[in-house]
This record gives C-alpha cells, sequence and structure tokens, in this order.
C-alpha cells in the first residue's frame, strides 16, 4: 500500500479565491470559493471519497505562496468515467477566445442525441478553468449557467476576449 498525500490551497485570482487540490504534485481539483465554502470544499471532499476511498473531514487549505499559480504549468492528474474523460478531453481543444454550445460539444463527439449527458460530464469537470469548460455555452436564459456561478463564468470568457 503506497501512502497519500494531499496538499490542498487556497489560491487567490483576479476574481476570487480558488481551492486547489493536489495528489503530490498532480493538480486534482480547482474550484471557486465564488461558488461558496460549502459547495467547493464539499465537491473536493466527495472527489477524494470516491476515488480514494478516504473520508476527509474539515481542513484548512493553506494559502498557495509558489509564485503565480495561473502561470504556472501544473501536471494534472484526471479521474472519471471514460465518457467523462471523452467529454473532458474535448473541451481541451476549445480555444482562449471560442465558445462552444453543449449540442455543438456533443456533435463532436459523435454524441449529438446525448447533449444532456454531456453537459453533466462538462458539470463534473473537476479541474475547472485548466479543463475549459467555462468554454462551452448553453442557449438562451442558460447562457452562462456555471457550477461555480455565471459571474465566474462571464469573467472568465470576458478575459479570454469570448463575451
Amino acid at each position: 500500500m503506497t501512502n497519500l498525500e494531499f496538499k490542498i490551497y487556497k489560491v487567490p485570482s483576479e476574481f476570487g479565491e480558488w481551492l486547489a487540490a493536489f495528489e503530490d504534485d498532480q493538480l486534482i481539483f480547482l474550484g471557486s470559493y465564488n461558488a461558496g465554502k460549502k459547495l467547493v470544499e464539499g465537491d473536493l471532499a466527495a472527489l477524494i471519497e470516491k476515488f480514494y476511498a478516504v473520508r476527509i473531514g474539515s481542513f484548512q487549505p493553506a494559502k498557495w505562496n509558489q509564485g503565480n499559480f495561473w502561470a504556472t504549468q501544473h501536471q494534472i492528474k484526471l479521474q472519471g468515467t471514460d465518457f467523462q474523460m471523452k467529454v473532458w478531453l474535448e473541451l481541451l481543444k476549445i480555444p482562449a477566445g471560442k465558445t462552444v454550445t453543449y449540442s455543438e460539444l456533443a456533435k463532436k463527439l459523435r454524441k449529438a442525441s446525448a447533449v444532456r449527458a454531456v453537459a453533466s460530464a462538462v458539470g463534473k469537470n473537476p479541474i475547472s478553468y485548466w479543463i475549459p469548460c467555462h468554454r462551452v455555452i448553453g442557449k438562451g436564459s442558460n447562457l452562462l449557467k456555471y457550477h461555480w456561478g455565471p459571474e465566474v463564468k462571464e469573467y472568465l470568457l470576458m478575459k479570454e476576449g469570448a463575451l
């Protein structure tokens, strides 16, 4: 049995703080505190319980003090179902400054009739921003629907020049 080491940080950004978690040196989770402490920390706890069979109680993230988190190339460890992984890898193909709709993404994955399943996989992306789920937009009133809040999505898209 190997020892697991999780490092959990509170990371500042231009638009609020984010929670970043690493297994050893691999980024396994990134979520925005703008959606609320209970949601972001609950999502991290659920991910660790699901993929590592470890329950974590309360925790106090350390302050990120290793340079500019956002300008650093982080090694990523994605964990999910085969379908989720396909969706998340497709998200990486969307260039900064561009957006696609959920139905366009489903068509790219050759799953045109599975828009809801694709949208669900997008919403379960554990490494927001680095796996750019914010570049997928809805239609009409769901244009900026986002797990971490529509304000965060709008900010990220504006910063990238997509809005």
